[in-house]
Protein backbone atom coordinates (compact mmCIF):
# COMPACT_ATOMS: atom_id res chain seq x y z
CA UNK A 1 0.00 0.00 0.00
CA UNK A 2 2.97 2.45 0.52
CA UNK A 3 4.55 1.88 -2.33
CA UNK A 4 1.17 2.40 -4.58
CA UNK A 5 0.82 5.72 -2.22
CA UNK A 6 4.19 6.67 -3.37
CA UNK A 7 3.68 5.90 -6.85
CA UNK A 8 0.49 8.23 -7.20
CA UNK A 9 2.49 10.30 -5.53
CA UNK A 10 5.36 10.70 -7.85
CA UNK A 11 2.22 10.59 -10.87
CA UNK A 12 0.31 13.15 -9.75
CA UNK A 13 2.55 15.72 -8.06
CA UNK A 14 3.36 17.49 -11.16
CA UNK A 15 -0.07 18.02 -12.29
CA UNK A 16 -0.15 20.16 -9.20
CA UNK A 17 1.95 22.72 -10.77
CA UNK A 18 0.11 23.22 -13.84
CA UNK A 19 -3.13 25.76 -13.57
CA UNK A 20 -6.57 24.30 -14.05
CA UNK A 21 -8.76 26.36 -16.36
CA UNK A 22 -11.12 27.97 -14.39
CA UNK A 23 -14.79 28.01 -15.09
CA UNK A 24 -15.89 29.65 -18.06
CA UNK A 25 -12.45 29.22 -19.08
CA UNK A 26 -10.77 27.24 -22.35
CA UNK A 27 -6.62 26.65 -22.70
CA UNK A 28 -6.21 27.48 -26.76
CA UNK A 29 -4.07 24.49 -28.28
CA UNK A 30 -1.09 25.88 -30.00
CA UNK A 31 -3.39 25.66 -33.69
CA UNK A 32 -5.74 28.43 -32.24
CA UNK A 33 -3.13 30.41 -30.41
CA UNK A 34 -1.37 30.42 -33.60
CA UNK A 35 -4.58 32.36 -35.30
CA UNK A 36 -5.42 34.51 -32.67
CA UNK A 37 -2.01 35.72 -32.31
CA UNK A 38 0.09 35.38 -35.80
CA UNK A 39 0.36 39.24 -37.33
CA UNK A 40 -1.29 40.54 -34.32
CA UNK A 41 0.12 43.00 -31.76
CA UNK A 42 -1.42 42.43 -28.40
CA UNK A 43 -1.25 44.48 -25.16
CA UNK A 44 -1.21 43.34 -21.63
CA UNK A 45 -2.41 44.13 -18.28
CA UNK A 46 -2.05 42.98 -14.76
CA UNK A 47 -4.72 43.47 -12.39
CA UNK A 48 -5.67 46.81 -14.53
CA UNK A 49 -2.33 47.80 -14.36
CA UNK A 50 -0.06 48.21 -17.96
CA UNK A 51 2.57 44.87 -18.24
CA UNK A 52 3.77 44.63 -21.99
CA UNK A 53 3.01 44.81 -25.33
CA UNK A 54 3.97 41.46 -27.75
CA UNK A 55 3.92 41.85 -31.46
CA UNK A 56 3.87 38.61 -33.25
CA UNK A 57 5.84 38.05 -36.33
CA UNK A 58 5.61 35.16 -39.01
CA UNK A 59 8.32 32.23 -38.09
CA UNK A 60 6.96 32.22 -34.68
CA UNK A 61 9.12 34.98 -33.90
CA UNK A 62 8.35 37.73 -31.79
CA UNK A 63 8.99 41.69 -29.94
CA UNK A 64 8.32 42.03 -26.38
CA UNK A 65 8.21 45.05 -25.34
CA UNK A 66 8.02 46.33 -21.76
CA UNK A 67 5.96 48.54 -19.86
CA UNK A 68 9.59 51.12 -19.82
CA UNK A 69 9.24 50.98 -23.61
CA UNK A 70 12.72 48.71 -23.94
CA UNK A 71 12.11 45.61 -26.25
CA UNK A 72 14.07 42.37 -27.01
CA UNK A 73 13.13 39.91 -30.10
CA UNK A 74 12.15 36.31 -29.17
CA UNK A 75 10.75 33.04 -30.73
CA UNK A 76 7.65 31.02 -29.40
CA UNK A 77 6.84 27.23 -29.59
CA UNK A 78 4.69 24.68 -28.02
CA UNK A 79 6.32 22.38 -25.34
CA UNK A 80 3.37 19.92 -23.31
CA UNK A 81 0.26 21.93 -24.36
CA UNK A 82 1.84 25.70 -23.08
CA UNK A 83 2.81 28.05 -25.30
CA UNK A 84 6.59 29.09 -24.46
CA UNK A 85 9.37 31.89 -25.21
CA UNK A 86 12.98 32.10 -25.26
CA UNK A 87 14.08 36.20 -25.61
CA UNK A 88 17.59 37.10 -26.60
CA UNK A 89 19.93 37.44 -23.72
CA UNK A 90 17.84 35.05 -21.25
CA UNK A 91 18.28 31.60 -21.56
CA UNK A 92 15.11 30.92 -19.09
CA UNK A 93 12.02 29.43 -21.15
CA UNK A 94 8.97 31.16 -20.12
CA UNK A 95 5.54 29.04 -20.68
CA UNK A 96 2.14 30.11 -20.66
CA UNK A 97 -1.22 28.67 -20.82
CA UNK A 98 -3.47 30.86 -23.06
CA UNK A 99 -7.42 31.46 -22.19
CA UNK A 100 -10.25 31.96 -23.26
CA UNK A 101 -11.94 33.37 -20.52
CA UNK A 102 -16.01 34.39 -22.38
CA UNK A 103 -15.54 36.66 -24.14
CA UNK A 104 -11.41 38.00 -23.54
CA UNK A 105 -8.02 36.71 -23.37
CA UNK A 106 -5.19 35.96 -21.09
CA UNK A 107 -2.09 34.38 -20.58
CA UNK A 108 -1.31 32.50 -16.88
CA UNK A 109 2.37 31.66 -16.36
CA UNK A 110 3.20 28.02 -15.61
CA UNK A 111 2.59 27.52 -11.65
CA UNK A 112 0.74 30.92 -11.52
CA UNK A 113 -2.42 31.28 -9.91
CA UNK A 114 -5.65 33.51 -11.87
CA UNK A 115 -4.91 36.45 -10.21
CA UNK A 116 -1.58 36.61 -11.56
CA UNK A 117 -2.65 36.44 -15.34
CA UNK A 118 -1.73 38.93 -18.07
CA UNK A 119 -5.32 40.18 -19.73
CA UNK A 120 -5.37 41.04 -23.32
CA UNK A 121 -6.77 44.28 -23.14
CA UNK A 122 -6.12 45.41 -27.10
CA UNK A 123 -5.34 43.83 -29.96
CA UNK A 124 -4.29 45.50 -33.46
CA UNK A 125 -2.19 44.66 -36.35
CA UNK A 126 0.04 47.96 -35.64
CA UNK A 127 3.69 47.33 -35.62
CA UNK A 128 4.95 48.69 -32.04
CA UNK A 129 7.38 51.53 -31.62
CA UNK A 130 10.62 50.21 -29.15
CA UNK A 131 13.27 52.40 -27.86
CA UNK A 132 16.55 52.75 -29.77
CA UNK A 133 18.57 50.53 -30.51
CA UNK A 134 15.79 47.61 -30.94
CA UNK A 135 13.20 49.76 -33.14
CA UNK A 136 10.45 47.21 -33.50
CA UNK A 137 9.03 46.01 -36.78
Amino acid sequence: MRTLTLLLFLILAPLALVPRAEAGEAALTVEEFQDYANGQTLYFSQQGTPYGVEQYLPGQKSIWQFADGTCTNGNWFEKGGMICFLYENDPTEQCWHFLKKGRSYAARALGREPQADLDVIWRDTRPIQCKAPDLGA
